[in-house]
C-alpha cells in the first residue's frame, strides 16, 4: 500500500521529527502521533519547507 508522507525541514533541528501522512479522505496531512495537528494538502505541497515522500514497500522516494 502506497502512502504519502511529509516532514517539515525546520523540525530536523530537534531530537524527534514529526511525520505527517496524507489522509485521502480529508485531504489533510495529519501528524502520525497527533492527528489533531494537521495541514491542508495544498498548504504542504506549496510550502518549500516541507519535504514530501511516497512510501511503498518500505522504500521512500522524495517527490519534490
Amino acid at each position: 500500500m502506497k502512502k504519502i508522507r511529509a516532514i517539515f525541514i525546520g523540525d530536523v533541528r530537534f531530537d524527534q521529527c514529526p511525520v505527517f501522512e496524507l489522509n485521502n479522505e480529508t485531504n489533510y496531512f495529519e501528524m502520525i502521533i497527533d492527528k489533531e495537528c494537521k495541514y491542508e494538502k495544498v498548504v504542504v505541497e506549496e510550502d518549500d519547507d516541507f519535504l514530501i515522500f511516497e512510501i511503498e514497500k518500505d522504500v521512500a522516494t522524495m517527490l519534490n
